[in-house]
This record gives structure tokens, sequence and C-alpha cells, in this order.
């Protein structure tokens, strides 16, 4: 767990700074490729381009859930530079997505990582967890669980955490 950074943004800079240097210290240094779902938080492909990589966008469908089905095809197709898939849990569109723990499994067995924006974390109290869906690396964002101010214009805090 670090506390370090200020704000949900650069918390997934760090988690996806994690990631890669995770791949990294495997000999893994072509893995570019990040899944992003339409239902992810906006920051989520912006974050992703700042750290160097390809992003490659995943649908929903009608009730805003996460193509699983699309999410395996895109994972074994980028398999050899396969980096993470970006979820948002509950999703942008307040979905917990019954096929999560698939999704998770389906990045691991491509030699992905998931990292779990925490933009809606309080959500998941009593419900679930990240560590109980797999993923792997995410944020918390204290200024909707804590009240503390949000952004790094104050003493703002973007908890992330690593398995």
């Amino acid at each position: 767990m670090s506390s370090q950074p200020h704000s949900g943004a650069t918390g997934e800079y760090a988690g996806l700074m994690a990631i890669k240097k995770y791949h990294e210290s495997r000999g893994d240094f072509q893995r570019d490729i990040c899944l992003c779902p339409t239902s992810a938080h906006g920051t989520n492909p912006a974050t992703a381009q700042i750290c160097g990589m390809k992003i490659i966008p995943i649908h929903c469908d009608e009730d805003g859930n996460i193509l699983a089905d699309e999410v395996e095809e895109k994972a074994k197709q980028y398999a050899d530079r396969l980096s993470c898939i970006m979820i948002t849990y509950p999703s942008t569109h307040g979905v917990f997505e019954d096929s999560v723990k698939d999704i998770c499994d389906t990045m691991h067995k491509y030699g992905g990582q998931v990292y779990m924006d925490g933009a809606n974390l309080n959500a998941q109290l009593g419900l679930t967890s990240p560590g109980l869906i797999g993923a792997d690396v995410g944020h918390l964002n204290l200024h909707k669980t804590f009240s503390i101010p949000h952004g790094g214009g104050g003493p703002g805090v973007g908890t992330i955490g690593y398995k």
C-alpha cells in the first residue's frame, strides 16, 4: 500500500507504472497493450496513454456490462504484448459485472494484470473487494470515501495497493 499519490489520477499513474515494472522484471519489455472498457472511468485511457501504452477499447452491452467475450478475444489477439486491463468496479454506469472474476482470470491466463479503478470503491463495501474479484493493482479515492479534499491541490490522497 502507498498513500503517496495525491489523487485518483496520480494513483492510476503509479499503479500502471508498477504494472509496467512488474512486466519488465520478468523480461517482458514489449507488454504495452491496455484493454480499456468503455465503462471505465474517463481518466483510464488518458493515464494509459501517458504511460506509453496502446489503448484497445472493449465494448459493453446495453446494460453496461463489459463484454467478457471481447476481453477474451483481444487478450488472446495481443497476448504477447498484453499489459493490463483497467476496469472501474462498479463501473461508471453503477454496474457490478457478473463476469468480473472471469475477466480477471482471462487477463491472468494471457499474462496481463488487472488494474481496478477505485473511483467507486466505496460502493463495494459489504459486497465484494478487489482481492475477491482478482484485481492486481488499484487505487482508492479517499475524497469520496473519507471526505478528503479532491485532487492534488490540497491534502488529497489516492491510496494505491498492489497484490
